[in-house]
């Protein structure tokens, strides 16, 4: 994936954003539909490529737009309001992580999200297969990545998501976690390596 060097704030249409987030602090209940249409996909994309859970990132991603809802005057504007949406989602995917198995029940979910939503985008190898059979591979890699991703540690899948997945350059990505520059790119680094040992069969171009 080719390097991103443009901020981030420069890549998202800061002054778009900076209108909706007058409007959202004015309670114009319209701007917090269009925040909603504009990023649901992305926070749920995100943490459920961080949770591999559909219920777990539903509820995430309600979480997330509830903190914006309740939240939007704390919203300083010393960072795009994307960037701000990316830190709630890491935040939240965190917690549930950390404490998923005392908090596992059954849940609902109040917000229309996308059914297709949980298609993010995807770590695409190299493929010579045409056709069916190369959308059957495509498929089967893509849930082994899936249950691959599981086998990192938080920090490293979050680091590796961002930039392979979320195509964020580096700098981006260690303003994100609170992280230096060098911790960054050594969990992508390790997770990567660990990624490439895991999906090695699919390398060769045999299922696991």
């Amino acid at each position: 994936m080719a390097e991103l060097t443009s901020p981030l704030t420069a890549r998202i249409g800061l002054n778009r954003t900076e209108g909706l987030v007058e409007r959202l602090k004015e309670g114009d209940e319209a701007a917090f539909e269009e925040v909603f249409g504009l990023y649901k996909d992305m926070v749920y994309g995100l943490a459920f490529r961080l949770l591999a859970d559909k219920a777990d990132s539903m509820d995430v991603t309600q979480d997330v737009f509830l903190t914006l809802y309740r939240k939007i005057h704390q919203f300083r504007g010393d960072c795009a309001l994307k960037t701000w949406l990316y830190r709630v989602t890491l935040n939240q995917a965190a917690n549930r992580n950390r404490w998923w198995r005392r908090r596992k029940k059954d849940r609902t979910v109040s917000l229309g999200l996308d059914k297709g939503a949980d298609e993010a985008v995807p770590i695409e190898p190299g493929c010579d297969r045409p056709g069916q059979d190369h959308q059957v591979y495509s498929q089967e890699l893509q849930q082994a990545l899936q249950e691959s991703l599981k086998d990192l540690t938080f920090d490293q899948r979050a680091a590796v998501i961002l930039r392979d997945v979320q195509g964020l350059t580096y700098e981006e990505i260690a303003q994100l976690l609170n992280s230096e520059l060098g911790t960054i790119k050594s969990r992508i680094a390790r997770g990567r390596e660990r990624l490439r040992k895991l999906l090695q069969p699919y390398n060769e171009g045999m299922p696991l």
